[in-house]
């Protein structure tokens, strides 16, 4: 009985889905910051960049879910997917002209 309990606790335990892009990101290039944190069941990703209209910079909030190992979230456009690179524990995130990487901020 006490084995099960064990068991039910230490399963509990570890990472979520998703986990793996919770934190804060940089594109020094593109002068970008990222953070993206859980939200209940989904996640808020704070996207601050230049803004390209008004001069200066913007931040912009956005919710997103966790898919088949990426970060949806919803744009004009249908739906855009954020990847995660485990191996260089970088972000591909799309942009309007392809996609841009950021790297984590240690």
């Amino acid at each position: 009985m006490l084995s099960v309990a064990v068991l039910a606790i230490l399963g509990g335990c570890g990472n979520k889905d998703g986990d793996q892009f919770i934190g804060k990101w940089e594109n020094a290039k593109r002068k970008e910051t990222v953070e993206i944190s859980r939200n209940g069941d989904g996640f808020i990703i704070t996207d601050t960049a230049p803004n390209f209209f008004g001069g200066g910079m913007k931040t912009v909030k956005i919710p997103a879910t966790y898919q088949k190992g990426m970060l949806q979230v919803g744009t004009a456009f249908g739906n855009a997917n954020i990847g995660y690179d485990r191996q260089h524990d970088t972000l591909m995130m799309p942009t309007m002209d392809g996609s841009a990487e950021l790297t984590r901020v240690k």
